[in-house]
């Protein structure tokens, strides 16, 4: 789910049309009207706190327009992942979404065959599958960022084998084209994303996902649809559309890694919301011929986004011991969940383990951990410290940030080695 996501846009929509006259009595109107108004305005202000890198603002700032001691007293489930989401950039995991209820249920063959799977190494798995294909596509959860340092891992792996073109779904795209190539192209030359350069980017580990592959040759492009107001279907057709303009064709010998939503890696109808659709894997199958090799990372998270009435994550955890899986039966691959059967292979990661504060797969993203220099702590309160590349631009993204507590344990920031870097700190306001 994205902000522009068909899910989000039903939400926004949702709360509009709450607020329109003619949804409630003349004498409810005024006061009902007044508390969604409320909602949706802490909402959007906290979408673009985020994308002007407000942090603070964007996650307790929320709280405290929605006049909430806690984030579990929100009781709206897209209202939480919003706030989850902003977290995340600060603390690289995610949060279980206690509002949100069941999205699908799992038969209990699907749940049977995760008992039975056998498990692979996915790296070498997916480039072996991989050195025949001419598009990847990788999903992932938006809400948790451990599957971003994943897309590094395989975009590492995947560049050897010809690939130079990162196409994602979170990169800004504008309505003009040629603006849209130009920001490319200004991405390209500066070698790393700005505030400006979409949304989700503004957590960390994203940032340096692209910053990273980058670095590694990749050529990024934008193909998210650049309507203000659109229906899913009309999504899916302008990113296959776009896809197909502005990496295909524009590339014609190319091989492109496409870093998607979690939905957009259906090769077959999937039902959300209680309607099936056609997603963008399927679409650009069937308009271009080109089979993609589908790698889904989401399904099997361990807090996932769409939440099916069973804990697939918990079954299938115990087949994983330090790296991460590929799901396998009889020497075939296998999926389930809301993705089984969907795509050509389903990735699952292994625990995550707190080193210094911080999770170990940060060390897969070539990182180190630093000290935080002592007179940045606080001396009460929390307070977000985060660390800045010297070399890039103000609205550049943090190379790496955490909070603070006073009189707890420090975590250590994560830091590229032989890097030098600026700090920024910014105080929770005592609530």
């Amino acid at each position: 789910m994205t902000p522009h996501s068909n899910s989000f846009s039903m939400a926004i929509a949702c709360i509009l049309l709450m607020c329109s006259p003619c949804c409630f009595p003349a004498e409810a109107q005024s006061a009902q009207q007044l508390d969604e108004a409320a909602v949706n305005a802490a909402f959007r202000q906290s979408i673009d706190n985020a994308r002007n890198g407000r942090y603070i603002e964007a996650s307790f700032g929320l709280l405290e327009q929605l006049k909430v001691r806690s984030a579990e007293e929100i009781k709206d489930p897209d209202v939480f992942d919003q706030w989850s989401q902003i977290m995340s950039c600060m603390t690289a995991m995610p949060t279980f979404n206690p509002a949100k209820q069941p999205f699908f249920h799992v038969p209990e063959g699907q749940i049977q065959t995760l008992r039975d799977a056998q498990v692979t190494a996915a790296i070498p798995e997916i480039t072996r599958r991989a050195r025949h294909a001419r598009i990847v596509m990788l999903d992932e959860n938006h809400l948790d960022p451990r599957g971003r340092a994943f897309g590094l891992e395989l975009a590492r792996a995947l560049r050897p084998l010809g690939f130079t073109i990162l196409a994602a779904e979170a990169l800004r795209r504008d309505a003009d084209d040629s603006e849209s190539l130009a920001r490319m192209k200004q991405l390209w030359a500066d070698g790393y994303v700005r505030q400006s350069s979409g949304y989700y980017l503004d957590d960390p580990v994203f940032a340096d996902f692209l910053r990273q592959s980058l670095a590694l040759g990749y050529k990024l492009v934008s193909y998210e649809t650049a309507r203000k107001e659109f229906s899913q279907e009309e999504r899916e057709q302008d990113q296959t559309d776009n896809l197909i303009h502005r990496a295909l064709n524009a590339n014609p010998n190319a091989k492109i890694l496409v870093y998607v939503g979690e939905h957009h890696a259906a090769e077959r109808p999937i039902e959300v919301e209680a309607e099936k659709f056609r997603f963008l894997a399927q679409r650009l199958k069937e308009v271009t011929g080109i089979d993609p090799l589908t790698i889904d990372q989401a399904g099997l998270s361990s807090i996932p986004m769409n939440r099916p009435d069973a804990d697939l994550y918990d079954i299938v955890a115990s087949k994983v011991h330090g790296q991460s899986v590929v799901l396998m039966r009889h020497g075939q691959p296998i999926s389930v969940g809301l993705l089984g059967g969907a795509v050509d292979l389903q990735v699952v990661h292994p625990r995550v383990e707190m080193v210094g504060g911080r999770p170990n797969w940060l060390y897969q993203m070539h990182r180190r951990p630093s000290s935080i220099p002592a007179g940045l702590l606080p001396k009460s309160g929390t307070r977000l410290v985060q660390a800045f590349i010297a070399s890039e631009a103000a609205d550049a993204i943090p190379i790496d940030q955490v909070l603070v507590i006073a009189d707890k344990p420090v975590p250590a920031l994560m830091l590229p080695p032989a890097v030098g870097v600026r700090y920024v700190t910014h105080d929770v306001p005592e609530r």
